[in-house]
Formats: structure tokens, C-alpha cells, sequence
């Protein structure tokens, strides 16, 4: 864990292919997923998001932008996060949401279901 300049800084999971790190500042935090979010890395996801909501945290967002494979797992990890964050009086954002995410999240009908800033075009 690092702090700086009053901002918390920690990478949650690492590994080759799949990271989670957080950068936490006060009430809020932005929670940056990188690679798959599969069967093998969704608990490290939850964990990390499910712990935010938990805590003293009351807005957090979700940069999904270097997210490679995202299919049920990620979206099962997301809803259950949405359910605990609307109960805990918290603001879950997905941000940077890459064009085949938002693609499955629209499919799936849960477009509704979460707060989605896009990724916008280069």
C-alpha cells in the first residue's frame, strides 16, 4: 500500500494477465481491472469491490478499460456488487467500459441495472 498526497494506492491481485488495483482518496475510490475477468480472477474483483462498499467508502468506480474477456463471470460479480452498493447507500460507477462489455451488459438486459460511463472513442 502506498499513500500519497492523501490518496491510498493498492494493487489488490497481480498476476501475468489480471490486476486489481485501487486508488482510494477519502470517501471515494476508483477500483482499475486489467485483463480477463473469468472464473479464476472474479473472486479477486468481488473481493476488492464487495470490501469497498463495506467500508467508509460512498462512491466507487469501476474503470473497466483494459478489460479483455468479460462474459457471466464479470457480470455476476458486478450485479452482486450493484445489489450490495444500492443497499449500502453507494454510488457504484463502471467507467471506460469497453465496446464488447457494453455489448453483453445491453444483450443480457442489465443496461438498466448499472451506472455506465462510457469509453469514449480515440
Amino acid at each position: 500500500m502506498r499513500t500519497v498526497g492523501g490518496m491510498t494506492s493498492m494493487t489488490l491481485r497481480r498476476e501475468d494477465d489480471f490486476s486489481v488495483t485501487v486508488l482510494r482518496h477519502a470517501d471515494r475510490a476508483v477500483v482499475y481491472v486489467s485483463g480477463d475477468i473469468d472464473l479464476s480472477t472474479e473472486g479477486h474483483l468481488r473481493q476488492a469491490l464487495l470490501s469497498l462498499i463495506g467500508g467508509r467508502v460512498r462512491k466507487v468506480i469501476v474503470d473497466l478499460r483494459d478489460v479483455g474477456l468479460f462474459g457471466s463471470d464479470a457480470l455476476r460479480v458486478l450485479a452482486q456488487a450493484q445489489r450490495v452498493a444500492d443497499v449500502a447507500d453507494v454510488s457504484l460507477i463502471l467507467a471506460a467500459v469497453p465496446r464488447g462489455a457494453l455489448r453483453i451488459i445491453e444483450i443480457t438486459g442489465m443496461v438498466d441495472t448499472f451506472n455506465i460511463r462510457r469509453l469514449t472513442p480515440a
